[in-house]
């Protein structure tokens, strides 16, 4: 309630600041940055422990550092970022085609395909400068350095830390990155990093890469990650939100730039250009994996977490040996694709999943293999495509079809078919699904994108699915259905509210959970200086309720380049079941969110200062979280004996 108080309190100050604004002033809506990128395109998502969304945003930063020439990406550069369609693709290469080089990205304007929000989410990711030709065929001219440290500290002790059987070394998280190359031939990149309660720098990486020379369209030697077709076979490029279904082929192979431990494949992988029409790839990859074994020294469980903080954990730490070896080809022509994907696959050790129902349907054995054949025609206004794939794990099948119209440039009409055989499993799939697996699933998705009318934006989507073996705590088939409504309104340059509701029916433990989610949210952007934001959030299911508001303010100078973003926030739930989700402010290269459940408060603050050359970055973050119905936090070594959490966060960047 004081909180709810303190944002009416609020409510003058917004439009004192909107009033002694001048009116020569861009509001922030031109001025669109990286976090209101990922505030727009995780708009609806509620699972903040989803690790492929914090992957998936990571590497989208990575990317935004190092924009794209529109006037030279090629489609295969274009098809990295997820919200441009295929049928996007083809108008702006036509409209460079008939018209010549852009010489500023306001010219996405006068594209067909190209409504008001995906062009500010390109705005982040390409530029438009004119080609220099005599700089075109130089490989490593103009190299460019880029160093950052990271250093996390939390002013608090978890129980781990305070056993002599608990955690091996200090609570204390550190990373370090460092890439060299320019933006059209060649990168190379470094990355080490030691996780809280680690003894040593345990993870590290590193790839080299070349890129568009002659036939060669990629190399890269090191790590990487891949993905072909619909991801059925090998998906490991694309995240996916029913909100913002993928509307394109992935993107092939790139390299490895963020700091996940698990999703990535280490050797050598090659794309080669045989004519205009057709691509050919090639990859390799051998590393140690961690995993559970059993008395028999067969694989019962593939780790993911990527910790090795205890003896135990130590002991799992990179005891499996896994190899890959597999291939692409692709064919392009008018609108047409048609491609075809395979990889094989063995293990030192055997799997062995365990006896329980649930892990009844998991892949068994060493040796496995998986193949699929990906086709589509895009044309104009309308793409449809989809991939049919077999796997060698009890013989069975995946496919999922897709189609999208684009009714004009305000209106998207897409459906996506999937079927995901309980027999069918790969190990590197990544394809829309209910599902954490890429198995054991069918189902229809119905979406709609519009905007009816200048400012308002709609998105809705409807998904009904069906599991056929009984999932976890399940002991029979279920099925669900999902719906989602979301309008977002610029009510003025100054003021824009978000409305949305959701509602999931799903099964679990053989009972029919219906989740209700509703989030409101206003945004005041006064000036180009200032940016308030409060939002409110709503979640019950069965007869457990969930509730949080939180404000969040930011302020930017130009000179100095000046950046502070505070987010404060307020909790009450009944119980984990209805918990709330929250993207929180952080760092430059990284993402944060957090669930919060019982009652309490939490605030963040980051400040970040760039040099006036963008040569140098320093950042500082801060974070709180207090309870006000425990008096401790998290289990087992995990704990925290206080209804405190406070962390301290300090990041380092020098661009040469």
């Amino acid at each position: 309630m004081r909180l709810l108080v303190l944002l009416l309190l609020l409510l003058p100050l917004y439009e004192v600041l909107a009033q002694s604004s001048s009116p020569s002033v861009e509001v922030r809506r031109d001025l669109y940055d990286w976090d209101d990128f990922v505030e727009e395109y995780t708009s609806d998502v509620e699972r903040a422990e989803e690790e492929d969304l914090q992957l998936h945003l990571q590497e989208l930063k990575e990317r935004s550092e190092h924009p794209l020439n529109i006037n030279t990406a090629s489609v295969e550069d274009l098809l990295q970022l997820p919200f441009l369609s295929e049928a996007q693709i083809e108008q702006i290469h036509a409209y460079i085609y008939l018209h010549g080089q852009m010489q500023t990205l306001a010219e996405l304007r006068l594209v067909p395909l190209i409504d008001e929000v995906t062009r500010r989410r390109i705005s982040l990711f390409v530029y438009a400068e004119p080609e220099q030709k005599n700089t075109k065929d130089r490989l490593f001219g103009y190299l460019r350095n880029d160093f950052s440290t990271r250093l996390d500290v939390p002013l608090y002790y978890r129980k781990g830390q305070l056993q002599d059987n608990g955690y091996r070394g200090d609570p204390l998280y550190h990373r370090i990155r460092y890439t060299i190359g320019n933006s059209r031939h060649f990168q190379a990149g470094l990355r080490v990093e030691k996780d809280p309660g680690e003894r040593f720098y345990d993870s590290y990486g590193a790839y080299a890469m070349l890129h568009d020379v002659g036939f060669l369209t990629r190399v890269i030697v090191g790590d990487y990650r891949i993905g072909f077709g619909e991801g059925l076979v090998i998906g490991g490029s694309t995240w996916y939100s029913k909100s913002t279904p993928s509307l394109k082929t992935q993107g092939g192979i790139r390299p490895m730039t963020s700091m996940d431990e698990v999703n990535f494949l280490r050797g050598a992988a090659v794309t080669l250009s045989l004519g205009k029409h057709i691509r050919l790839s090639a990859f390799g990859s051998y590393r140690k994996r961690d995993a559970t074994l059993t008395n028999r020294g067969e694989i019962q469980t593939l780790l993911t977490s990527g910790y090795h903080r205890t003896n135990s954990e130590w002991e799992r730490r990179r005891n499996v040996g896994s190899t890959m070896l597999g291939g692409n080809v692709e064919w392009y022509n008018k609108g047409f694709h048609l491609g075809a994907t395979g990889y094989w696959q063995k293990f030192s050790n055997a799997l062995n999943p365990g006896t329980q129902t649930y892990r009844a349907i998991y892949p068994k054995g060493e040796s496995f293999g998986t193949g699929g054949v990906n086709y589509g025609y895009t044309r104009y206004r309308f793409s449809l495509a989809g991939e049919t794939a077999y796997s060698t794990v009890g013989g069975g099948l995946a496919t999922i079809n897709r189609a999208s119209w684009n009714i004009g440039r305000n209106y998207i009409l897409s459906a996506v078919q999937r079927f995901y055989s309980y027999h069918y499993y790969s190990f590197y799939s990544s394809a829309l699904s209910e599902n954490s697996n890429v198995q054991n699933e069918s189902g229809v998705l119905l979406h709609l994108q519009a905007e009816p009318l200048t400012g308002l934006q709609l998105t809705a989507y409807a998904d009904f699915f069906h599991h056929p073996w009984p999932r976890y705590h399940m002991t029979h088939s279920s099925t669900g259905q999902e719906f989602m409504l979301q309008g977002t309104y610029a009510v003025s340059r100054q003021h824009t509210v978000l409305a949305r509701y959701q509602l999931k029916r799903k099964e679990n433990g053989d009972l029919m959970e219906a989740h209700h989610r509703v989030k409101l949210q206003w945004t005041c952007e006064p000036s180009s200086h200032w940016r308030f934001q409060t939002t409110g959030v709503f979640h019950g299911v069965l007869s457990s309720t969930g509730l949080m508001f939180t404000q969040g303010v930011r302020y930017t100078l130009a000179q100095p380049n000046l950046s502070i973003h505070g987010l404060l926030g307020w909790f009450h739930t009944d119980d984990y079941l209805s918990r709330v989700y929250a993207q929180l402010p952080a760092l430059y290269s990284s993402v944060s969110s957090a669930s919060f459940f019982g009652h309490g408060i939490h605030a963040t603050l980051t400040c970040r200062w760039q040099s006036k050359n963008g040569r140098w970055m320093l950042e500082a973050r801060y974070g709180m979280l207090r309870y006000f119905d425990r008096e401790e936090q998290s289990s087992g070594l995990q704990t925290i004996m206080s209804p405190w959490k406070n962390d301290l966060s300090f990041q380092l960047r020098v661009k040469i």
